[in-house]
């Protein structure tokens, strides 16, 4: 489907439109025709009269089926446009959610995109009710037989009995998430902007095949698998990336989802190094951010710049020029460079853990706790005896302190 992209920009704004061309190649569409201008907004049109003149000659002549504007649009110049143009005018917005329909996976995903769609259309839902019913405009179809109170109301219990849904699913998830808390094993979770290859990089540490495409937005159902890290064990999730300019209703609609990093012990955000300085630099502050909005102060983050094997040798350069405050390390997902030096950074930053040397009894409650150690943790030296066991290992706190509290002898040496 052949389709416009739009941009009306101030003497400010920066030029976004090969994002946007992007989020629709991701959507399915094909963006054969652009358009900017640098003016205020226009109050029938958002672009200028010219402009929508030239924009109706486009779609004519390429025969164009959407135009998808880069602005977020009221109701009534949506309604305007649409009624000049001939064609379903939509904002960016609006396409980032039809993206997320399409990928969503989980029923958590679906629930929480189709409660950003509601929030969207409750903010316009009287004005688009007023507009329809002087007459009908593609992206207006059947919203003249309502009346705009029933609209809104109707709007509005649909969100409530989705929120009702997913406060279930929330607190199933801190359910999980304490049960995971009590063994003590550390969580580690991978984000940044999308399309850096985050998912590349989950499947590489955790061993899995989770679907992977260049496409943005591939992932948006969080994954979570135990993996091990230097012998140390920690559970690694992969999330939802993020983008320029990512809608505020999204940010809230995936809160939940988002919320998750505040209880990170380890966040890994994931840039693509590949790119020039300036996008580096833009992407990474956008991840940064968004981390922000959601909660995370004090966690840690170790800063993963991928794609190194695409970037000619003048991978560090670019980070040089950066400046960053944070750690870093530079890798390859996909040829698996530097992966070794990832794991070694990963096993130091994400705590949690220590070393210990114990003696315990040679009984049922010892046997319990070596299967635990061989579980959990990373068994340097064990020794069975007559009536004691000995050991070393790296183990999680929380299991540390139950055999603590087994042991004959006990002692914490790293």
């Amino acid at each position: 489907m052949r389709v416009a992209v739009v941009q009306r920009m101030s003497h400010r704004s920066e030029h976004n439109l090969d994002e946007l061309k992007e989020l629709c190649r991701a959507a399915g569409y094909d963006p054969c025709y652009s358009l900017t201008q640098v003016r205020p907004a226009h109050p029938r049109y958002n672009i200028g009269p010219g402009k929508v003149d030239e924009l109706r000659n486009a779609v004519k002549r390429l025969n164009l089926s959407k135009v998808f504007f880069e602005n977020d649009i009221k109701p009534v110049q949506e309604y305007n446009l649409a009624k000049s143009l001939g064609v379903p005018v939509l904002s960016r917005t609006q396409l980032i959610l039809e993206i997320f329909t399409k990928r969503a996976a989980s029923s958590e995903a679906k629930l929480q995109i189709r409660l950003a769609e509601l929030r969207y259309e409750l903010s316009r839902a009287r004005e688009k009710v007023r507009l329809a019913k002087k007459g009908e405009q593609p992206g207006f179809h059947g919203l003249g037989a309502y009346e705009a109170d029933v609209y809104y109301n109707e709007i509005s219990r649909r969100m409530i009995s989705i929120m009702e849904k997913l406060a279930v699913i929330k607190r199933r998830n801190t359910l999980l998430r304490t049960r995971r808390a009590e063994d003590g094993i550390p969580t580690v979770a991978l984000t940044g902007y999308t399309n850096a290859g985050k998912t590349t990089l989950f499947n590489l540490l955790s061993d899995e095949q989770r679907p992977v495409s260049s496409q943005m937005f591939t992932t948006l159902s969080t994954a979570t698998r135990l993996t091990t890290f230097e012998g140390r064990k920690a559970y690694i999730s992969d999330t939802v990336g993020f983008i320029r300019n990512l809608p505020p209703l999204v940010v809230d609609a995936f809160n939940s989802t988002l919320s998750e990093f505040t209880y990170a012990d380890l966040i890994l955000l994931v840039v693509d190094i590949s790119e020039d300085v300036r996008t580096v630099s833009e992407k990474l502050e956008t991840s940064l951010s968004i981390l922000h909005e959601v909660g995370v102060r004090n966690n840690p983050i170790l800063i993963v710049f991928n794609k190194l094997d695409l970037c000619g040798g003048d991978a560090l350069s670019k980070v040089e020029c950066l400046q960053l405050q944070q750690p870093y390390v530079l890798v390859s997902a996909h040829t698996g460079e530097n992966i070794g030096q990832l794991c070694k950074m990963v096993s130091v930053l994400m705590g949690g853990y220590v070393r210990i040397r114990a003696v315990l009894g040679n009984g049922d409650l010892g046997h319990e706790l070596i299967s635990s150690l061989r579980r959990d943790a990373h068994l340097i030296h064990l020794d069975y005896g007559a009536d004691k066991i000995e050991l070393e290992a790296d183990t999680p706190i929380g299991l540390a302190e139950r055999i603590r509290r087994a042991a004959t002898a006990f002692q914490v040496v790293g």
